[in-house]
This record gives structure tokens, C-alpha cells and sequence, in this order.
């Protein structure tokens, strides 16, 4: 190596070094990251307890790697550079075989965790002396397995569905929808939650379950956006994968506009709508069926077929909340991370006639809130 080389290259590396420490000084802290959908960790300042126990050199590492310069940049080079030297993963995230869907990883809870999920719905059955049900959706690992990459080991086999199911007391009824969603358009590529297709095929089944009567749609589907990118691409920076598109088939109002929602996004009810078209702008668009997460949300529809029906749920009913709404007169969206009402006094407050907990089998997995259904 010459000497003129060598002094080239020390060079580079000192402008690489100094230039982006520099530019980590200089620029502004961001708060929140549209890419990858998240809060960004924010400078805490040191102090005595901190130091000794060594938490501010962690959260300063956090704060460090949030806050790197043109850090989603670096995210997606390194998808790509992962996907190029033949790896099926990053960050969390499998790349498909097809090259264009994204699979979060899927962890199986424990049997003796799963056990005691499953005893919080029975106990939910026993406390109530109407009808209840329980269903999981799911994961988009089960159902496209053909486009996983070979021996993708954390992966939805269907197992804790089974397990669930069998883990049931007679005051429960099982529905079970891995036997019901099938297709190429059922889940988002770019994201883990069902499509509008998808919650169709699970309304169907649900409706037959729970003894009703509701049909598919005839309607065609409205295109809502076409630039979709989901929280799994999010994670995994794979910026080659195309964006989803996003439609509804259910009409604003219903089928026969008399649908009125009313949300609880702070304790008090203020109107909303199936769709908030607003969310579309921003980079969470799936939050525009019922204008995202909220604990209480109630769908009435006069002309509906009768009945009340309440819905424990995670995100996923969003997507599927239209087109129960379409056949009962009333459906209470429930949701166990922001609401710590008591179910038995609500259902006896509001005469609700059947109780639905409906998670994704991955909600189910990791939510820390179910013991809420024994209030």
C-alpha cells in the first residue's frame, strides 16, 4: 500500500467518523419515525441513581441509535444488502418467497400461558348468562405458508388454535376461522392485519357460528389508497416491496345508510364514522376504518336484523366492525387495553344479547390485559 493510499484512506474514515458525529450534534432529535411508525427514544439526562445502575448508558445507546444520521437510509441498505447475500430475514421480519410480502415473526405462547388465557375467556362465560364466543384470527404465516422462505422457524402452524379450542368449557363456543380465510387477497403484504376481503371471509364465518344469517356483498370494492405500506415493512426496511392498496366494500353508513358510530376515545361519546378518510394522509392508514384505536366504540343500525352484540377485540375488528354492523343493531367494539370497565356490569347495563372475544392469534399470544375479562 502506497503512503499517498494509506493517507487517502485515513482520511475517508475521518471524514466518515468526525462528518457524521458532527452531523449527529447538529441535527434537530426527531420525535417520531413515519417509517418505521414509532416513537423515537429522546436524551435523558444523567443522574446519580442512573449512573450506578448503569440505565443512562442504555437509554443512551437508545437515544444514540434512533437518532443516527439518515438512519432510515441505513435500515433499508440493510434489508437490502441482507436480502442480496441470501438471508430471508431482518429485523424481525421474513421475506416471502414471492418477493413482495413481508411475514412478522410469530411467537407460540407457552401451553401453560395459553392455559391461562383461555381461563380468563371461560370465566367470562361462566360470569355471563348469554351467549359467548371466541375466535382467533389467523396468523399471515398459517394461511400463506407457500410464500414463506424454507424453514422459517417462527411461524403460525395452526397448533395453539387446536390447543385453544380444546382448552374451551361448555360455556364458551368456539369458532374457528384458520378453516375460513383463504386467497391471495386476504392479508396485506406490507402489513400483519387482515384486508377487507379478509374480514369478510372471517364475517361470514363468525355469522354462522354465532347463529345468524349475514351474506357476502354484492357491492364492488372501492379503492381507499393505493401507497399502503404497513408496520411490517416498517420494521423490516425492505424498500423494494410495493405498496398495498387499501378498499372497503361496505358503504359509509352501511348498506342502507342508517349506520351511526359514536366513539370513546376519552370517556365521553363524540360521533365518528366507518371511515376516516383524514387517516389516509398519514402514515398509519389502516387507522382509517373507524378512525383507529379507541376503548369504546358503538356502531347502531335500526334497520338492522336484531340484536345486540358486544365485541372483545383487538385491531383487527376495525376491519371487520362494518360489516357486523351491517346485520346487528348494535355492536360495542371493546377494547381491553384502554377500557377497565367491568364486562358483566356492561353487558347487563346495555342488554347486550351475544359476547364476541375475537383476537389475532398473535394479539392473544402477547396481550397483557385478558384477566380484564373476569371483571
Amino acid at each position: 500500500m502506497s503512503k499517498k493510499y494509506a493517507i487517502l484512506i485515513t482520511a475517508l474514515f475521518c471524514l466518515f467518523i468526525f462528518g457524521f458525529g458532527a452531523a449527529f450534534l447538529i441535527a434537530p432529535d426527531r420525535t417520531f419515525s413515519p417509517q418505521e411508525n414509532r416513537y423515537l427514544a429522546q436524551f435523558k439526562a444523567p443522574t446519580l441513581n442512573s449512573l450506578k445502575s448503569g440505565q443512562f448508558m442504555k437509554d443512551f445507546e437508545d437515544y444514540v441509535i434512533d437518532q443516527f444520521p439518515l438512519r432510515d437510509g441505513w435500515i433499508q441498505f440493510k434489508a437490502r444488502m441482507e436480502r442480496i447475500f441470501g438471508k430471508r430475514e431482518n429485523n424481525g421480519v421474513y421475506f416471502g418467497q414471492d418477493g413482495q410480502t413481508l411475514f412478522a415473526q410469530y411467537t407460540a405462547p407457552l401451553e401453560e400461558d395459553l392455559t391461562a388465557r383461555v381461563n380468563y375467556v371461560n370465566q367470562l362465560g361462566k360470569n355471563l348468562d348469554i351467549p359467548v364466543y371466541f375466535s382467533l384470527v389467523p396468523d399471515k404465516s398459517y394461511v400463506w405458508a407457500d410464500r414463506l422462505p424454507d424453514n422459517a422457524p417462527k411461524v403460525d402452524d395452526g397448533s395453539s388454535n387446536e390447543k385453544a379450542k380444546d382448552l374451551l368449557s361448555g360455556d364458551v363456543t368456539f369458532i374457528d376461522l384458520y378453516a375460513a380465510l383463504s386467497g391471495e387477497d386476504v392479508f396485506y403484504r406490507t402489513d400483519h392485519h387482515w384486508t377487507t376481503m379478509g374480514a369478510q371471509m372471517g364475517f361470514l364465518a363468525l355469522s354462522k357460528g354465532m347463529g345468524r344469517s349475514g351474506t357476502a356483498l354484492k357491492d364492488e370494492p372501492v379503492l381507499r389508497s393505493d401507497s399502503f405500506y404497513g408496520t411490517t415493512w416498517s420494521s423490516a426496511g425492505a424498500g423494494w416491496v410495493e405498496p398495498d392498496s387499501i378498499y372497503t366494500l361496505v358503504p359509509e353508513g352501511g348498506e342502507n345508510g342508517q349506520v351511526t358510530v359514536t366513539r370513546y376515545p376519552e370517556g365521553k361519546p363524540i360521533p365518528g364514522s366507518l371511515y376516516d378518510l383524514s387517516k389516509l394522509e398519514q402514515k398509519d392508514k389502516y387507522s382509517m376504518f373507524l378512525g383507529g384505536n379507541q376503548p369504546l366504540c358503538i356502531l347502531q343500525n335500526p334497520e338492522g336484523s336484531g340484536g345486540k352484540l358486544l365485541v372483545v377485540r383487538d385491531s383487527y375488528s376495525d376491519t371487520l366492525a362494518p360489516f357486523l354492523a351491517s346485520d346487528y343493531q348494535e355492536v360495542h367494539l371493546f377494547d381491553l387495553r384502554y377500557n377497565n370497565m367491568s364486562l358483566k356490569q356492561y353487558v347487563q347495563d346495555h342488554q347486550i344479547d351475544q359476547v364476541l372475544v375475537c383476537y389475532s392469534a398473535a394479539n392473544f399470544a402477547s396481550d397483557h390485559n385478558l384477566f380484564k375479562l373476569e371483571l
